[in-house]
Parts: C-alpha cells; sequence; structure tokens
C-alpha cells in the first residue's frame, strides 16, 4: 500500500474573528524568530462552521531559505530546490516551482476570466511537460505566460506561507461578500498531552455562484474489528467509530498515527422507511471486518463544528407555556425559537459515504475494506521527544431515480 493523504474542501462565506489578534497572531521569539498565525472561518451554514489556519515566519538572526520542489518533464522528475530567501517571490522563481508546492490564492470574481486562465495555464503546463522545445514552442510559451500575467491580476502564487499569510490579513476582508472555496491538507499534531487537528489551505478562490456550501474531507480511516461503538445509539442515534489516521508528525519527523473519532449521524434516518434503513445498514457495515488486523478504508467526511436543528417538543417548555398549551390557548409550535431550536455546540467527523474505488494501484477499495500491512500496536501514538503520555482518542458524545449523494448528504450530515 501506499500512503493516502487526508484533504479538506470547504465551500462557504468567511468569518474574520473581530479580535484581530485572534485573526493575525505575530510572535517573536528570543531566537529571533517571528511568526505569523493565521486564522479565520469557513461557514457552512449559521450553526456550522470551521476555522482554518495557516503559519509561517522569518528568522531574524539566521539565513532564511525556501525548501520546495522544481516541476518534472515528461522524462525528468522534478528534484529539491533550496531559494534564496530574496529569491522567493521572483516570476523566474514561481514559474520554476511545482504546482503542487504552491500556496494559490485567487481573488478573480469574473468566471469567464477564471476560465480563460485555467486554459492558458493547461496550454503552459503541456509545454512545460515536454523534455525539449522548439524555437517555436519556447516563443509560445513566453507569450503564453505573458499573456497569464496580464489577465491573472487576481490571482496570487506564493511558494512560502509567510508571504500567503501576509497577502491574506491584507486583502481577505474584501472578499466577506463573496462564498470562497478552499482546499488542501488536513494535519494533526500532539501537543502538551493534547491531540490537536488543522485544515491547511493550499488553494483559495471565489467559488462558483451556485455552488453549495459544504465543509467536506476525504479520510483514510484505519480501524480494527473493535471499532464500533453502538453503546448510545438507542438514546442518541448515532453510531461512533474510534478509528486512526495516518498524518507526518514534524516533531518526530516520521508518519504517526493519531485517533480520530468517526460519527455515523442516523438522527434524521426514518427507521420505518426501508431506503433510509439500508442506507444506514449499508454505511456502518463497512466496518463489519472478521480479521484481527488493521484495516482501512477512504472516506467522504463532513467536518461539523457547531450545533444541530433538534426538533422542539412540548418539553422544552417553560411551565407557564405549558400551562398555556394544556389549556389550548397556544401550540407548541407557537413558542418555537425562530430559526429552530439548536442542541449542544459539538465537533463531529461525520461519515457521509466510502470511497468504493481503485485510488492507485497500491490502495484499491471497489470491495470495501481492506487489510493494511501495520500492526496493532502502531496505531498506539508513542511520542520520543515528549515525556507526558498521549491522551485516548477525545470522547465526544458527540427505485424512483434519485440523486444518491444529495440523499447521503442530507441523511447522514
Amino acid at each position: 500500500m501506499s500512503r493516502l493523504f487526508n484533504t479538506f474542501e470547504f465551500i462557504g462565506a468567511v468569518q474574520i474573528p473581530k479580535n484581530k489578534e485572534k485573526f493575525l497572531d505575530v510572535r517573536e521569539s528570543a531566537s529571533g524568530w517571528v511568526g505569523h498565525r493565521l486564522n479565520f472561518g469557513v461557514q457552512q451554514s449559521k450553526t456550522n462552521s470551521v476555522f482554518v489556519e495557516m503559519y509561517g515566519g522569518y528568522s531574524k538572526s539566521k539565513q532564511n531559505k525556501v525548501y520546495s520542489f522544481s516541476k518534472g518533464t515528461e522524462n525528468e522528475k522534478g528534484t529539491k530546490l533550496e531559494i534564496p530567501w530574496e529569491d522567493r517571490l521572483k516570476e523566474e522563481t514561481l514559474n520554476m516551482v511545482a504546482d503542487f508546492k504552491k500556496i494559490v490564492i485567487d481573488f478573480e470574481t469574473d468566471p469567464a476570466v477564471k476560465e480563460k486562465v485555467n486554459q492558458l495555464r493547461y496550454e503552459i503546463r503541456s509545454l512545460e511537460y515536454k523534455d525539449t522545445l522548439t524555437e517555436d514552442e519556447r516563443q509560445k510559451l513566453n507569450d503564453l505566460i505573458k499573456e497569464v500575467k496580464e489577465i491573472a491580476v487576481n490571482r496570487k502564487e506564493f511558494v512560502h506561507e509567510y508571504d500567503a499569510v501576509k497577502y491574506l490579513s491584507e486583502n481577505l476582508e474584501t472578499m466577506k461578500n463573496h462564498k470562497l472555496r478552499l482546499t488542501g491538507s488536513v494535519e494533526n499534531n500532539y501537543h502538551n498531552g493534547k491531540f490537536y487537528r488543522k485544515f491547511k489551505p493550499e488553494l483559495i478562490e471565489v467559488a462558483a455562484e451556485d455552488a453549495t456550501p459544504k465543509l467536506r474531507a476525504l479520510m483514510d480511516v484505519f480501524f480494527t474489528k473493535d471499532a464500533i461503538d453502538e453503546a448510545d445509539f438507542k438514546e442518541e442515534k448515532k453510531v461512533y467509530v474510534n478509528g486512526h489516521v495516518l498524518c507526518y508528525d514534524s516533531k518526530e519527523k516520521k508518519d504517526m498515527f493519531f485517533p480520530q473519532q468517526l460519527v455515523l449521524n442516523a438522527q434524521k434516518v426514518d427507521f420505518e422507511n426501508e431506503m433510509h434503513v439500508k442506507r444506514f445498514n449499508f454505511l456502518k457495515n463497512k466496518f463489519d471486518v472478521k480479521g484481527k488486523g488493521v484495516y482501512h478504508l477512504q472516506w467522504e467526511v463532513s467536518i461539523f463544528r457547531g450545533a444541530d436543528k433538534v426538533e422542539f417538543t412540548y418539553d422544552k417548555l417553560t411551565q407557564d407555556q405549558k400551562e398555556s398549551v394544556d389549556f389550548g390557548l397556544n401550540t407548541v409550535s407557537d413558542f418555537e425559537p425562530k430559526g429552530g431550536f439548536l442542541g449542544e455546540n459539538m465537533e463531529e467527523t461525520r461519515l457521509i459515504k466510502p470511497v468504493l474505488q481503485q485510488v492507485n494501484e497500491h490502495n484499491d477499495f471497489r470491495e470495501g475494506a481492506v487489510e493494511s500491512a501495520y500492526e496493532l500496536d502502531e496505531l498506539d501514538y508513542v511520542p520520543t521527544q515528549q515525556s507526558n503520555t498521549p491522551p485516548s482518542a477525545p470522547e465526544t458524545k458527540a427505485e424512483e431515480k434519485i440523486d444518491i449523494d444529495a440523499a447521503l448528504d442530507n441523511l447522514f450530515d
């Protein structure tokens, strides 16, 4: 098997913290390191939003360099790059660095301009991918690069996160009335006895006008045969899955497993509806494995951080309201809060659907979960550079033709 990276796609309105220090936190250490941390939210709805984080900095006392990777060609792989700090924003540097190593911020609001730029960039990459170019092709490549530069005035590329943070801190406010689309990597870390998860954007662009707001991620979930927890299902209508995700640990300098609780949310499932029940069992059974090893399956998940709307019932009324209903003066719905009744705030990673595809030659999920090469004891996070014992995963108690994707979204989100 080969490593599958956990990624996200968020579409929604931007939420900038009113406290500017929480939006952009700049700190200088005693050693002369100046770190810039940027935090802002992406709102799927008024009851669900997630914060993303970007971090970059430089040293006042040491020489700064940017470590990156060059573009490959048809028969030549890209190579590691060591870019002088003062050259990081130069056009020739940006043209040299591989696209997957760049941070792209595209605030173009005209769809026609974006489409034209994407077409030109495709033509550029097609020429760059060739091992050798004729004189005519070299001239065409230069012309295309020049044309993109003239048209894509609202598209910015960066090879270091510090510059992206600086640009966003000065310009993100102008996008508050637009829906944005962000893609990037899901990162996990462990610090002072706690596990943390961060969403690190690598592309930020204006979303299509008709794009549906969402907070989604693709996660390669590792689990064992006893991962399912249905102890509270009768009361909560939720199945908990105690899984793990694989992520590079910058402190340990290697890939490590991090605990990740997932939720199969059945609160919207009508258990009198045969199709609802079949879909619910289909998802739950993907964790029904017989072997004693470590299995994995890639999932599309919903990132939930907020409060669900819950049914407003008689028992939620005050005593006076209950008496008014009892006397026939009002109905329960008369007292329901505007916008619906919300439950407790929570953070959950909700299972939407498995990726039942051959992702690559090493990861084939067409028949569901597959056994990995990892051993059970490798799932335990054991730090070598920190003395405190890592905690367990945080407990969060937390035939008509149809659009099956929309049905799963609505049912288990």
